[in-house]
C-alpha cells in the first residue's frame, strides 16, 4: 500500500512538473515544491545527560546519574497548495515507548486566518516555543503546573502584522488511552477530560532593534471520569520523580495566564505568570477537601555573546529558530547564548487526599544555562539548578542540585 501510495505521488508530481519545475531548498533538510506544493522530511535527536542529587531534611539523601535519549523524533510537513497544509512527527521520549508530537491537518480559509485540527499546542509562551528552540533544556513550574503540552482538539487563529487571537476546544494528547466504559451494563459515565482555551497577543514594539511582547491566555477545563488533575513540578528537568505535588485531586480548573517577552538586540527578558483556580473532586477525601488558588510563575534573561537576537514572530505569538552570524559550516566560532532563571510556585492553599499533604508546599529554583550553537539546527546546551521543596509536611521537604548538558541536532 506504502508502494503504490508513493507511485501515485511521483505520478502526480511529474505531471504537476510539466508546468513548473521542481525547486529544492535546506532548512536543515531538503525542501521539494512544486508551484504551491511542499514537502519536507523533519525530525529532531536530543540526548541529555542528567547529574541529580537530592537532600532531604528527613530520610536518606539521593543520587541520581542518567543518560538518554531524551526525544528522537522523525516525521514530514508540507502543503497540499497555500491552503492545506499538514505535519505529523512521532518518536521516543525520555527512553521509552514512541509517542506522537505534531500531528496537524491546517486549513487557511484566508491569508490571515487558520483552523487546525490534530494534537496541537495553544497556550503559554514557552509552551509555545519548540522544545527545538527553547531557552532551557525543559519546561519550570508554569509549564509543569498548567500541563503545558500537546492536546487533541480544533484551533481556530486570526492573526495581523503584530497581535494573533486563537480559540481552540481539546481533550487529552492523541497519545492517551480512551476513557471507556467499565462494562456494558456500567451506569457510570465515561467521559474523557475536555477544555476551552483562548490566547491573544500583542507586539506595541517592533523595530529592528526592539520588540516588545504581551499576551493574555485562559483555560477552563474538566478532569476525565476515570481520574482527577494533579498540579506538581520539577526542578526545570524531565527526570522523575515531582517533589511538590498535590496528589490527584483537581475535579475542574479555571486558569488565567499573562506572557510578557522584551528583546533589545542581543539581550532578553521573559517572564509568564498563571494563576489556577482549583475546584477539588469531592470523592477524593471530602473531610479534608479544599478549593483553592494556586499562584506559578517565571522570569529569566538571555544574553548573546556573539551578537545574536532571538527570533520573534508577532503574527504566531512565539519564538522561532535563532539565526547564527557566524556557524562553524562557514568557517566561523558559532553562537553563544548566557541564561539565568527563577521559577516559583505554592501548592499550600490546596488541600489533598493525605492530611496534610506530603509533598504540597512551596517552590523556587534558580538556573544558570549556556547554549552553544555549532549552526541554526546543532547546539550543545548545559544547565545547572539549584531548587528547595518546602512541603506542608516538613519530613518531606527536600533541596535539589541538578546539572545537565545536551547535544541536540534538529532539521
Amino acid at each position: 500500500m506504502a508502494a503504490a501510495a508513493l507511485g501515485v505521488m511521483v505520478a502526480a508530481s511529474a505531471g504537476q512538473a510539466m508546468a513548473q519545475d521542481n525547486t529544492t531548498v535546506w532548512k536543515g533538510a531538503p525542501q521539494w515544491s512544486n508551484d504551491d506544493v511542499t514537502f519536507k522530511v523533519r525530525g529532531r535527536i536530543l540526548v541529555d545527560a542528567v547529574f541529580q542529587d537530592v537532600d532531604r531534611d528527613v530520610g536518606t539523601d539521593v543520587n541520581v546519574r542518567s543518560i538518554r535519549g531524551r526525544q528522537v523524533f522523525l516525521g514530514v510537513e508540507g502543503q497540499l497548495n497555500s491552503r492545506i497544509s499538514y505535519k505529523i512527527e512521532g518518536g521516543w521520549v525520555n527512553n521509552g515507548t514512541p509517542a506522537w508530537d505534531d500531528v496537524v491537518i491546517e486549513y487557511k480559509p484566508s491569508e490571515f486566518s487558520s483552523i487546525a485540527f490534530g494534537n496541537i499546542k495553544t497556550y503559554g509562551l514557552e509552551n509555545l516555543t519548540s522544545t527545538r528552540f527553547r531557552t532551557f533544556m525543559d519546561q519550570g513550574a508554569v509549564g509543569e503546573i498548567t500541563e503545558a503540552n500537546y492536546h487533541l482538539g480544533i484551533v481556530g487563529k486570526v492573526w495581523g502584522p503584530n497581535w494573533t487571537a486563537a480559540l481552540a476546544l481539546q481533550g487529552n494528547s492523541i497519545n492517551t488511552s480512551d476513557v471507556t466504559l467499565s462494562s456494558n451494563t456500567s451506569t457510570a459515565n465515561a467521559e474523557e477530560r475536555i477544555q476551552v482555551v483562548g490566547r491573544v497577543t500583542f507586539a506595541p514594539i517592533l523595530t529592528d532593534d526592539d520588540k516588545l511582547h504581551l499576551g493574555l491566555w485562559v483555560r477552563q477545563r474538566e478532569s476525565a471520569s476515570d481520574g482527577a488533575f494533579t498540579y506538581e513540578t520539577r526542578s526545570n528537568t524531565a527526570i522523575a520523580p515531582r517533589f511538590t505535588s498535590t496528589g490527584a485531586i483537581g475535579d475542574s480548573d479555571t486558569t488565567w495566564g499573562a506572557e510578557f517577552a522584551f528583546i533589545h538586540r542581543n539581550f532578553s527578558l521573559q517572564a509568564e505568570y498563571a494563576s489556577v483556580n482549583v475546584t477539588v473532586r469531592p470523592a477524593l477525601a471530602p473531610a479534608t477537601a479544599q478549593n483553592g488558588t494556586i499562584p506559578v510563575g517565571y522570569v529569566f534573561a538571555s544574553w548573546w555573546p556573539t551578537g545574536e537576537m532571538r527570533n520573534y514572530d508577532p503574527t504566531k505569538g512565539e519564538f522561532g529558530r535563532p539565526k547564527i552570524q557566524s556557524p562553524v559550516n562557514a568557517g566561523g566560532m558559532g553562537g553563544l547564548e548566557l541564561t539565568a532563571r527563577y521559577d516559583w510556585t505554592d501548592l499550600t492553599d490546596i488541600r489533598g487526599t493525605v492530611t496534610p499533604p506530603n509533598f504540597a508546599g512551596e517552590f523556587s529554583a534558580y538556573t544558570l544555562g549556556a547554549n552553544y550553537y555549532l549552526t541554526s539546527y546543532v547546539r550543545f546546551m548545559f544547565n545547572y539548578t539549584n531548587a528547595e521543596h518546602d512541603n506542608l509536611n516538613a519530613s518531606f521537604n527536600s533541596t535539589e542540585q541538578l546539572f545537565q548538558a545536551r547535544a541536540q541536532l534538529d532539521f
